[in-house]
């Protein structure tokens, strides 16, 4: 079974719905998003409560079945959206920021999340793990840039690989971002309209 997302980042499907606990979502974080500064830990909370929700989630999660990919659970043009991800055993995903203010949680599984900032210059510069975070279901992390530079996705020996709902201030793929290869700490710049690699082992171009 092929390992690249069933559906590119940002393209509208007929999976889109707004059913009542996805508009409860957006209900909630409609004041905590809109504010000059994100409020980001009431986000996370929202988000976190949705995932809770396994009865409403299965289906996704039948959907996505054990491949690697996400689907976009709710992805109007502009403004906040809703996917749900998942990644196989041992699989991370590529270090990448995103341009926007982001929330992950975890539905079922463990999923590892670190977060890295930039050290050196020019040809010496490479990325840093300066967080390192376990997110077991119903866990919460937010990110918002600057400071957004991160990965996650499985790491062997830690758990079930999880499904994890991703919910982002807005189409990613709108912005230039930066992507970087852990292995050899290459560098580059994905500009609007590239969704960047799904999975880090996949080859950089």
């Amino acid at each position: 079974m092929s390992d690249a997302p069933p559906y590119p980042w940002g393209v509208k499907t007929g999976f889109e719905r707004t059913d009542p606990p996805v508009r409860s979502l957006f209900e909630r974080i409609a004041g905590p998003a809109a504010a000059a500064q994100p409020n980001l830990s009431a986000i996370g909370a929202a988000l976190a409560d949705l995932a809770s929700d396994v009865d409403y989630l299965g289906s996704w999660m039948a959907r996505l079945g054990d491949q690697s990919g996400g689907l976009p659970i709710h992805a109007p043009e502009r403004g906040p959206r809703l996917s749900i991800v998942h990644r196989r055993e041992g699989q991370m995903g590529a270090i990448h920021d995103h341009g926007t203010w982001v929330a992950i949680s975890s539905i079922l599984g463990l999923e590892t999340h670190r977060r890295y900032r930039v050290i050196g210059e020019g040809s010496a510069a490479h990325p840093e793990v300066i967080e390192l975070r376990s997110l077991r279901a119903s866990d919460f992390a937010t990110l918002l840039p600057p400071d957004d530079l991160h990965d996650h996705g499985h790491m062997p020996g830690s758990g079930s690989p999880a499904y994890v709902l991703i919910l982002t201030g807005d189409d990613q793929t709108r912005f230039r971002r930066n992507e970087w290869d852990a292995t050899t700490g290459r560098h580059r710049i994905l500009e609007p309209g590239v969704g960047g690699r799904f999975l880090a082992t996949e080859p950089m171009p």
